[in-house]
């Protein structure tokens, strides 16, 4: 599995974009690709490179709003980048927790010194973003996988994808 965390202005279509090529024979050699959708949402073709890849699990942000027992509040992040992507693609693929996450950083990370309100402890910071959320789908791959070895990346797109619930947003 590759986590791609990162995000860059879409200029081409996605087979002529560099980063999609190899984006692309890495899916071809069997490895399951997960990539944030980015953090420049909800504009309607916000979706960057390799987000835009139709091949890739590409992973957009919802809050469960602080109520983690409860769904009714939850919602899609401000943030978090939507589709159709440039080639007409609907993107993000799905979409994980991305909101008020608590992990590790290193104390002297560039995000660490420049984000001190978000320090909970010397090594735990609470961050939001679609990077965040493509971590969490990364993780339920890696389950996928243990379990079934010998699914192709395009096996394991399949079952995060029907395995999730529809998102419809109140009107």
């Amino acid at each position: 599995i590759v986590n791609l965390s990162l995000v860059a202005l879409v200029q081409s279509p996605y087979w002529a974009d560099p980063l999609n090529q190899a984006v692309m024979q890495a899916w071809a050699h069997g490895i399951t690709v997960v990539v944030a959708a980015g953090n420049e949402g909800p504009e309607p073709m916000s979706i960057g490179v390799p987000g835009n890849n139709p091949y890739v699990i590409t992973v957009g942000s919802f809050t469960d709003n602080y109520t983690p027992n409860s769904w009714d509040d939850d919602y899609i992040t401000p943030f978090s980048a939507s589709g159709p992507t440039l080639d007409g693609f609907v993107k993000p693929d799905i979409v994980a927790p991305g909101a008020h996450m608590v992990s590790t950083m290193m104390p002297w990370s560039y995000i660490s010194r420049n984000h001190q309100p978000n320090q909970i402890t010397p090594l735990y910071f609470s961050m939001a973003g679609t990077s965040l959320s493509a971590g969490v789908v990364s993780g339920l791959c890696a389950l996928i996988i243990s379990n079934n070895p010998g699914l192709s990346p395009d096996q394991v797109k399949f079952r995060v994808m029907n395995t999730a619930f529809p998102w419809v947003d109140p009107v």
